[in-house]
């Protein structure tokens, strides 16, 4: 197959991720020197744990991969672990209150948007599991407010670098461990060196595509918008409500792919796409296509494995969460959702919901009582929904059992 490639955009700084909560961080300045480098980065510090391996139970299952971080005041707050994001990230408000160290300045924002003033602090002691983490360094801004008070802070793929890390999103896990991958091992592939982030070739109806791997993202495909015009979709691209990223907004589109989409020996017939303009210049790929299996990230030999879970019986495999093909857009510190994303030929759709719809209520619930995390466990559920959205000014019920 001849396939055509789209390359990354070429960028004269460092550009950090945090795509947990849809933002990107563009890190202009630390201390006093120019970010021109990984190793300009902030520290991970120093991680260690007692055995071979430990696990970490996740706060829920098949939501956002969030664990329980533990500062020396004995609080816990809940941190996502995010493989997108290229630093750590701790909520603004934590870390004036705990007094940390600041250690050097940042710039925060999204590509060609505004860029908004941040601090790096250091963390002397905090604890995830039976792992004791000294002196990691943060970024200190508004993630709780950001979020909507679903997570305090993120944990980046580099705190793991020395360990083997072990995602088991069905399951509810991630383990970190002293082992390594070796190649030459089903489904074990290595990924380009010298980058803060995980890039895999997708193959995307014979486009070639960089794409970056993205446990912050609760969603499947996301592709930059200039290669729309290289796909064979089935529909025209429709666009659905602005994503919010740190500092400005960015305009999502999405279609179905009339073709398949190979990736890590998996094939996705006629997928549903989702496109981002302007873009980071690489495509995302989230935990809605690798969730249902292991995913384990060997930093130290740039091998990465997608593997069948084991021992799981014939229920686990096929009590499989329900999804609604919808998402929502919020606003921080209010009470309004509104329907960004319905993706084509999904439940939601055939329900009649359109991207746009403000919600009024769920299942009898004002749309202010709910948040991001009691959104997650209960669309997976098999308990039926009654919505209440507001579409020009009138108010319509949809249901999806």
């Amino acid at each position: 197959m001849n396939c055509k490639s789209v390359g990354e955009q070429t960028k004269n700084a460092v550009t950090i991720t945090i795509s947990a909560v849809l933002m990107l961080v563009a890190v202009a300045a630390f201390g006093q020197k120019k970010i021109t480098s990984l190793e300009d980065l902030p520290e991970m510090g120093e991680f260690k744990f007692q055995g071979d391996d430990i696990v970490l139970p996740l706060t829920e299952k098949g939501g956002h991969p969030k664990v329980l971080v533990e500062l020396a005041t004995d609080e816990v707050f809940p941190f996502i672990v995010d493989t997108g994001a290229s630093v750590n990230v701790i909520d603004i408000a934590i870390a004036e209150k705990m007094a940390y160290e600041v250690v050097g300045e940042t710039e925060i924002g999204a590509p060609g948007g505004a860029q908004i003033p941040g601090k790096i602090v250091r963390v002397p002691l905090f604890h995830i599991g039976d792992a004791t983490i000294k002196n990691a360094e943060f970024v200190a801004m508004d993630i709780n407010g950001f979020s909507m008070g679903t997570m305090q802070g993120v944990l980046g793929l580099r705190l793991f670098e020395d360990y083997l890390l072990s995602f088991d999103l069905s399951q509810g896990v991630i383990t970190v461990s002293k082992t390594k991958l070796s190649t030459g091992t089903t489904g074990v592939m290595s990924y380009p060196a010298g980058s803060d982030k995980i890039r895999l070739d997708v193959d995307v109806a014979g486009t070639i595509v960089p794409a970056h791997i993205d446990t912050g993202s609760m969603g499947e495909f996301l592709f930059p918008v200039e290669i729309i015009d290289s796909l064979p979709l089935k529909d025209v691209p429709q666009t659905g409500a602005q994503a919010r990223l740190v500092g400005g907004a960015r305009d999502i589109s999405f279609a179905q792919l009339d073709g398949t989409i190979h990736f890590a020996g998996m094939q996705f017939k006629d997928p549903n796409l989702t496109f981002m303009d302007p873009s980071p210049g690489a495509g995302n790929i989230g935990s809605g296509v690798f969730g249902e299996l292991v995913m384990a990230i060997d930093q130290k030999n740039h091998l990465i494995s997608f593997t069948q879970p084991q021992g799981r019986d014939d229920k686990d495999q096929n009590d499989k969460p329900r999804r609604l093909g919808l998402g929502f857009r919020g606003v921080p510190g209010g009470s309004e959702w509104i329907v960004s994303v319905v993706s084509p030929g999904s439940l939601a759709s055939n329900a009649g919901i359109q991207a746009g719809d403000k919600l009024i209520s769920l299942n009898g619930v004002a749309a202010e009582e709910y948040t991001m995390t009691k959104f997650g466990p209960l669309f997976k559920s098999s308990t039926p929904l009654e919505f209440v959205f507001e579409r020009d000014g009138v108010q319509q019920t949809n249901h999806i059992q």
